[in-house]
């Protein structure tokens, strides 16, 4: 299987601010064409689940926020689903750097969402094997 192969699966809202901030973390160390797909795969995410980016927001606004600067923008203008669903679409090489940042999340105890990221990579990782 080559790095373009690609695969499809579901992910939610919930599901999708657990991964970008894997991805967040994982990016403080990254460099060169890793750097790259791990910003590549937020940026994808942040336009399926309506996310922006946005640092430096005021402390009365960060209860739309989560801990990585990401402002989900369907919580602010309502809407906001946990559950609300998309199809995502990895190639090979973005799921390798997002399952190697979901496992490092994990890996991480203070991370109260470990369980959400062991099931997301485990998803991903089947969408692969499945081919």
């Amino acid at each position: 299987m080559s790095d373009s192969d690609t695969a499809r699966f579901d992910m939610t809202r919930n599901e999708a601010r657990v991964v970008i901030a894997a991805l967040s973390d994982e990016e403080m160390t990254a460099s060169g064409d890793r750097g790259m797909r791990l910003q590549n795969v937020q940026d994808h995410l942040a336009a399926e689940f309506d996310f922006d980016e946005h640092r430096g927001v005021e402390k009365g606004e960060m209860a739309a926020e989560d801990d990585t600067g990401w402002l989900d923008n369907d919580a602010i203008f309502g809407g906001n689903d946990p559950d609300d669903t998309e199809e995502i679409e990895l190639s090979r090489a973005e799921a390798d750097v997002v399952t190697d940042a979901l496992t490092d999340f994990e890996l991480d105890e203070t991370h109260e969402n470990a369980g959400t990221a062991e099931n997301v990579r485990q998803r991903i990782a089947d969408s692969f094997d499945d081919r």
